[in-house]
């Protein structure tokens, strides 16, 4: 690579870096803060990711199963807001699918007490970061409603029958619209565009690209400090649930 070339790319970053600051300053990020003040700051201990169930994990793991958020200040254990209609969770799971039977997915619109959205699903084949997408079929997140949602896993046990031993964890979700706020972070640096979704609570949006920072080792240790997971930067990405023919 040549010295001029070397120049040229600098230059476009620190163009870029300055521009996406501009565009902060034109439209703060306050404007999504006022919608919703930031509740005290409560420390609660990463111990909290423990799963809610009928039993233990469904095996012993050195890590946990637990969602890709950071534990809540406030009385939900796992909360946050996002600006897409069909957003995307993503969970780390450490079991062996051969330990899971299979998995459930729902999201519940709690003003009007219906669920939106369910799916049974089987996990890929090995442990890692897996992700359950809301399909462009569902019904959309309306703006200023909150769902809550959950994601369950049947363990696998001696009798087929048995669906009682489960694991799970639930949260909450909310839409907001941020207006012009959303095409600026679609140009945004990726570090920026973090930062951004970190200060005002977007965590389901933060970790939506998941892909593309894992493959940036600064962004991904950003992303991972952000929801106090740095002890999973080894886990490998395990891909998509696949959905169950014929569930509802």
């Amino acid at each position: 690579m040549t010295v001029l070339k070397l120049a040229l790319i600098l230059a476009t970053t620190v163009l870029e870096l300055t521009s996406y600051r501009s565009l902060v300053q034109a439209y703060p990020i306050q404007k999504l803060a006022d919608i919703k003040q930031d509740p005290p700051v409560w420390d609660r201990p990463n111990s909290d990711r423990k799963p809610a169930g009928t039993r233990g994990p469904c095996e012993k793991t050195k890590q946990p199963f637990t969602p890709l958020l950071p534990i809540a200040n406030s009385g939900v254990k796992f909360s946050g807001f996002t600006l897409k209609q069909y957003p995307i969770f993503w969970f780390y799971i450490p079991y062996q699918s051969s330990t899971i039977n299979r998995g459930a997915f729902f999201l519940e619109n709690l003003q009007e007490g219906n669920r939106t959205y369910q799916v049974n699903f089987q996990l890929p084949e090995t442990p890692g970061f897996v992700k359950i997408s809301l399909p462009t079929t569902a019904n959309p997140l309306e703006l200023n409603k909150q769902y809550r949602w959950q994601f369950t896993l049947y363990c696998e046990t001696d009798d087929p029958t048995d669906s009682s031993q489960v694991v799970w964890h639930q949260g909450l979700i909310e839409r907001l619209d941020p207006q012009p706020l959303e095409t600026q972070m679609a140009t945004a640096l990726v570090i920026d565009r973090m930062e951004f979704y970190r200060d005002n609570r977007l965590w389901y949006d933060i970790s939506a690209d998941l892909t593309q920072i894992y493959t940036f080792p600064l962004a991904w240790r950003y992303l991972l400090q952000a929801i106090d997971l740095e002890e999973l930067k080894q886990e490998p990405i395990a891909g998509s649930v696949q959905p169950i023919k014929d569930s509802d």
